[in-house]
């Protein structure tokens, strides 16, 4: 409505969409906005897996530098690509930022200028807290207003920006792939402002590139306008309006890190060309050291280990040829023994004393015809046989909550066996640790270590443990849960809301405190409040009185452990 004179109906037109539009907001799904939730983590979850392969890929461009040099190669030529590679990586991570950082100051006006950031790499902003924390999930005036404004045909400048920082980043990063010269010659390219003239702008690429930057240029292709069909009438809008007029908040969030994703995808487009451009046989080694190892380092007593110890590039028609000593022998070179593995079948070491053993000795080597001795060492450990059954995937820390820990270890007794974490405090507490985990955190590793008899510490396995949010407490009202249909004598009888976990949650000793609420009832107009602690006053007495065969709906904040303030509801209908 806004600009230009209009004709009373137009202007009477105008207002009912308004009003339609608000009553629409009004009533928005609570599980449509729980599906936002889900689909944004989803597409986190896969951003991650993208970044993991994107690091193998920079990975990668070492790993084929360094076995040019051990070949005796110019690396100059390589290195060219590999900068280019650096390059994609940083002007990734700049519209990474950019676009998490709009979306947390899009969160941080429904949230009171709490910032919302979780995880920074140095200037750039690598992830947000959970949208599940957002309080005010279904706002949809913040991003309405901080991206489009009052007149959706004119959108606001940080709505067209980011439009307009994506497309940069798609020009540039096309043009690093796009200009070059080898030795077949010297090709350009130069992306072209509209999308149309991109068959035009390759014929100076070289022809062998030409379908993967046309492939790269249209994964990031937005449309300035777009034309929608609302209520069977069509309209035609800039690209902001139509991604973020009336999206409630966590629609908006979602959009920006499906974004984010399709930037992580064409980052991995871009890299994977460039890394296509280093020609350099690979190989698993790059020079000559020796190699211990064994199928195990540990094994339980009476059972023998074998170890095999050899150099990582040998001759098959040499015979391994090796001295060595074990624990006490191992700093006497008198008593070491001589072994010749014709098979290489390896050492067979003995199992018969419980506890930590440690092997050393060396290997010969020819190097230009001489035999060089080259050192080794390993180091296993004999226990007793135990058995254990655990579950990898239920491995969880709760942020902000005392989470009870044991550790055991076969082989060592109780008062040797401590455990150290990574991404987390541990302090002892009785039998056992209790491990508490800050914020930002989203994964923790817990060590098991044992105590050795000469003083020293063995690391005897590390556990990595997910790390979560407290599950959401259902709420009642006395007794009455979520979805059931008490009579009007048992509603009315309840004085007091409260917080706890069913026995579908196995955490024990969590304690839950309500701040405030309301209470509401389907056709009654007032509402009752919910003092601090769970008490109902007086009004929410009455209209719950008045509440037979009509819905209830109580909306509570509550505080768990970690001292977050959130939300829950109970939604019941009384007989």
């Amino acid at each position: 409505m806004a600009g230009g004179k209009e004709t009373p109906r137009q202007k009477m037109i105008g207002m009912m969409y308004l009003v339609l539009t608000a009553l629409l907001a009004l009533n928005v799904s609570k599980q449509v906005i729980a599906a936002f939730v889900t689909i944004n983590d989803k597409l986190d979850r896969s951003a991650e897996i993208i970044n993991t392969n994107n690091n193998g890929i920079y990975a990668a461009f070492e790993k084929k530098i360094i076995t040019a040099k051990a070949q005796g190669m110019d690396i100059k030529p390589l290195k060219v690509w590999q900068d280019r590679a650096a390059q994609v990586q940083e002007e990734t991570k700049k519209v990474v930022s950019f676009l998490l950082g709009e979306c947390n100051e899009m969160i941080k006006e429904v949230e009171g200028g709490v910032d919302w950031v979780e995880e920074k790499d140095g200037e750039y902003i690598v992830s947000l807290k959970p949208l599940a924390d957002i309080s005010a999930m279904d706002n949809y005036d913040v991003p309405t207003n901080r991206f489009i404004g009052g007149n959706p045909e004119q959108p606001k400048e940080e709505g067209l920006a980011i439009r307009k920082t994506i497309l940069e980043y798609r020009n540039k990063v096309a043009e690093i792939m796009g200009n070059y010269d080898d030795a077949k010659g010297k090709y350009t390219f130069k992306a072209p402002e509209d999308i149309s003239q991109l068959d035009a702008a390759l014929k100076t690429a070289n022809p062998d590139d030409t379908a993967q930057i046309k492939k790269f240029m249209m994964a990031l292709d937005i449309p300035e306008e777009i034309t929608r069909k609302v209520h069977g009438v069509e309209e035609t809008l800039p690209w902001p309006s139509v991604m973020f007029d009336h999206a409630p908040i966590v629609a908006a969030a979602a959009m920006l890190t499906s974004m984010k994703l399709d930037i992580k995808n064409a980052e991995s487009m871009a890299t994977g060309f460039l890394l296509s451009k280093v020609d350099v046989q690979e190989f698993d080694f790059n020079k000559i050291e020796p190699l211990a190892f064994a199928e195990t380092g540990y094994i339980n007593q009476g059972d023998s280990l074998k170890l095999r110890v050899m150099i990582a590039a040998y001759d098959s028609t040499e015979i391994v040829k090796l001295d060595y000593g074990m624990d006490a022998d191992t700093s006497n070179t008198e008593n070491w023994k001589r072994f010749l593995d014709e098979k290489r079948d390896g050492i067979s070491l003995p199992g018969d004393q419980a506890g930590a053993h440690k092997v050393r000795g060396v290997i010969y080597v020819k190097q230009r015809g001489v035999e060089v001795p080259k050192p080794w060492e390993f180091n296993y450990t004999v226990g007793q046989p135990m058995g254990v059954v655990s579950l990898p995937e239920m491995r969880v820390l709760y942020r902000g909550y005392d989470n009870k820990v044991e550790g055991t270890a076969s082989g060592f007794p109780a008062d040797r066996v401590t455990l150290s974490g990574s991404g987390c405090s541990l302090s002892k507490s009785g039998p056992g640790y209790i491990a508490k985990v800050g914020a930002g955190v989203r994964e923790a590793t817990i060590s098991v270590n044992g105590r050795k008899d000469d003083g020293g510490s063995v690391n005897l396995g590390s556990f990595k443990f997910k790390v979560k949010s407290l599950p959401t407490p259902n709420l009642y009202l006395g007794g009455i849960s979520q979805g059931q249909s008490p009579g009007l004598s048992s509603v009315k009888s309840q004085g007091r809301v409260s917080c706890r976990y069913d026995d579908s949650v196995p955490l024990t000793n969590v304690k839950f405190s309500i701040v405030n609420g309301t209470v509401s009832v389907d056709g009654v107009m007032r509402k009752g409040k919910i003092n601090s602690g769970g008490s109902l006053d007086a009004n929410a007495t009455k209209i719950l009185a008045q509440s037979r065969g009509k819905q209830v709906t109580i909306m509570v904040n509550y505080r768990g452990p970690d001292g977050v303030s959130k939300r829950t509801a109970l939604v019941f209908t009384t007989r």
